[in-house]
Formats: structure tokens, sequence, C-alpha cells
């Protein structure tokens, strides 16, 4: 999908609630961002929900994978084993 069609989508899909930077990103690697185009971007960028580690690391992945397929999310109002295994 190329830029263009993408923010057409998202225009007719979401509400205006805050300004977008003109760039689509579609995937990283480590501390690296790339757009549609190919073009590389470093990610220093934070807000709500903050990734700090980085993007696509082998092990990150699996570790994530291994933990959705037992459970995706569960409030800190409950017990769970992997919020004491830290």
């Amino acid at each position: 999908m190329d830029f263009n069609t993408l923010k057409n989508r998202e225009n007719n899909a979401l509400m205006h609630t805050y300004g977008r930077f003109d760039i689509a990103l579609d995937h990283g690697k480590g501390s690296k961002l790339y757009d549609l185009d190919g073009k590389e971007y470093i990610d220093l960028t934070s807000g709500i929900g903050v990734n700090a580690l980085g993007h696509g690391h082998e092990a990150l992945v699996q570790a994530i994978q291994e933990q959705v397929a037992r459970l995706m999310q569960a409030s800190n109002l409950f017990y769970t084993e992997p919020m004491v295994d830290a």
C-alpha cells in the first residue's frame, strides 16, 4: 500500500484528535524504523505504551509469542506468574 492510500484510509477510519507526521512506518529492526519506501529512521520517539526494547529482536519476539499464547493481558487486580518472575 502506498502512503497516500494509507493516509486516505486513516482519514475515513479514525477521529482526528492529534496531528501526525507525514511518514507511514512499515517495519523496524533494533533501533531503526523503515517507511513504506524503505527510508531508514532512528527511533527516538516515545509516548503511551512506550516500547524501549527496539524492534524485531528474535529473543523478544519469541518471549512475546510464548506469553500471548498463554495470556495476552490481565489487569493488575489479579495475580499472574509473569508479573512476579522478574
